[in-house]
């Protein structure tokens, strides 16, 4: 335990980690980390560690005091609701004693001192008005799906594209090695196997799924239901303002696969590579499956926000809502798999698209590896981000990509930073330090102090915001600016 215990303390405070001094009493914001943990993915809580990781302990005199006050507060409904059993533990490291927690997620979301928190990266996050959210935990813990409400006035006969469940029909054949028992059940029966045609469990009445409508549906069905179930592909290679090309595509799933892939295969360059069984495959085509569906498996499905795949000269970038978000960076050493569309990700695998949970993300680093050199950035956001880097630093062997792809799964290389990606130019970076040194500077300040126009400056301030390099709090001419990293 104790060598658990350091392993812990020296990775610092993340996702389900948090480091708190404590001398003769409870650190004061300890409960909204609780909270936090309880309503997220769980964690441990350390007692007697500063911000810096430095062992500082507790003084034995108030260890027995730190306790009792500690699982009396978590039965209190006022400090927690509701209430859980929990209890801190001792252990002794280098000569002190420390105070851990370890917290369960729950299966309720949880207030503390009538505020609601999850975790983010490395801190909590209070989202108590932030109702939607606040529904989105509360149905993902009891495993309530949006992909699963039922549409009983669609007519399956004509506004349900049968084509498409004859394709998915052969593509699910072609899958296996005998004949799948799809090939042999009437298009209704196909429907209620794969989870798309259910009853509703309030109203009792049967209809075909949100899901089905998005895989199967004629398009102006889609519209009609769910006009969310769209994907933005654009090119920025010369114009960075607008486009060079683009592909709005609003239709099923199904098409939307296809035509996301073609866009992408169409402006990538391909760059076939050696992975770790010795294979010679393309990784672009793989990094480019396992994006796409990851956002159409695992998006928010009727958030307003679009889902884009956006491709630079040396980046291309996949985002798409997040239907409950981490609010931090992840690596596969970190990464939480979780289906946050169950159905649709059954349904993918039964066709072959797919494999098992997580699965897609590890691809997607060991072929962004290869392709450039370094890893994705895997942002888990209110939109999930993914950056994929297509140019190299410089020439590769292909031992030594295979070597690069080894070092990031056993955890032994430090993962890019998000910088070394979205670099920015010069002028961005003088717009850059101009926020930082006046967050209330405004556009004709700026404009008199780089003698750019306001024109370039805006266009600037939104390849900042797109790239996460600031953010806007309030409006254009109340609000400021926050920097939320530095080149």
């Amino acid at each position: 335990m104790q060598d658990k215990m350091k392993k812990l303390i020296l990775e610092g405070e993340n996702m389900n980690t948090e480091l708190k001094l404590a001398s003769k009493s409870l650190p004061k914001n300890l409960f909204e980390t609780v909270c936090a943990f309880l309503n997220t993915i769980g964690g441990t809580i350390i007692l007697g560690v500063n911000d810096q990781r430095e062992i500082i302990g507790i003084e034995k005199e108030y260890i027995d005091s730190l306790k009792k006050d500690f699982t009396s507060k978590c039965n209190n409904e006022e400090i927690m609701n509701p209430t859980i059993f929990c209890e801190l533990n001792e252990i002794e490291i280098d000569g002190h004693t420390l105070l851990y927690a370890n917290i369960e997620k729950s299966k309720s979301v949880h207030k503390t001192k009538n505020k609601v928190f999850v975790r983010n990266y490395e801190g909590d996050f209070n989202i108590t008005n932030n109702i939607d959210l606040i529904v989105q935990i509360h149905n993902q813990k009891n495993k309530i799906y949006e992909e699963d409400r039922v549409y009983p006035t669609i007519d399956i006969e004509t506004e349900i594209n049968h084509d498409l469940i004859e394709r998915a029909r052969r593509l699910a054949n072609s899958n296996v090695n005998k004949r799948h028992p799809w090939m042999d059940m009437t298009d209704l029966e196909l429907l209620k196997s794969a989870g798309l045609y259910k009853q509703d469990i309030i109203t009792k009445e049967e209809g075909i799924t949100l899901a089905g409508i998005m895989l199967f549906g004629y398009d102006r069905t889609i519209l009609n239901v769910n006009p969310y179930c769209r994907t933005d592909a654009l090119l920025r290679i010369d114009d960075l303002d607008r486009y060079d090309d683009r592909d709005f595509v609003e239709t099923n799933l199904l098409d939307m696969y296809d035509r996301l892939l073609d866009f992408i295969g169409k402006y990538t360059k391909d760059r076939f590579t050696l992975d770790s069984k010795n294979r010679r495959v393309s990784a672009i085509s793989i990094i480019a499956r396992e994006m796409v569906l990851n956002s159409l498996m695992h998006r928010h499905v009727t958030d307003g926000h679009t889902s884009r795949v956006i491709i630079y000269k040396d980046k291309m970038i996949m985002e798409n809502p997040n239907s409950f978000c981490t609010m931090g960076y992840l690596t596969i050493h970190n990464y939480i798999p979780v289906a946050k569309n169950p159905t649709l990700a059954k349904f993918f695998r039964e066709i072959g698209y797919a494999d098992e949970l997580g699965s897609g993300m590890k691809r997607i680093t060991e072929n962004t590896i290869l392709y450039s050199g370094k890893p994705p950035i895997m942002e888990d956001k209110e939109m999930f981000r993914i950056t994929i880097p297509l140019t190299r630093d410089r020439a590769y062997d292909e031992i030594e990509l295979k070597e690069l792809v080894e070092e990031e799964m056993n955890g032994n290389r430090n993962s890019v930073s998000y910088s070394e990606i979205c670099s920015v130019n010069s002028d961005e970076k003088k717009v850059l330090e101009l926020i930082s040194i006046n967050p209330f500077i405004t556009a004709e300040e700026m404009s008199q102090k780089t003698t750019f126009s306001k024109r370039k400056i805006y266009r600037i301030y939104d390849k900042l915001k797109e790239e996460n390099y600031i953010k806007r709090v309030g409006t254009r001419n109340k609000g400021s600016w926050i920097v939320m990293k530095k080149e």
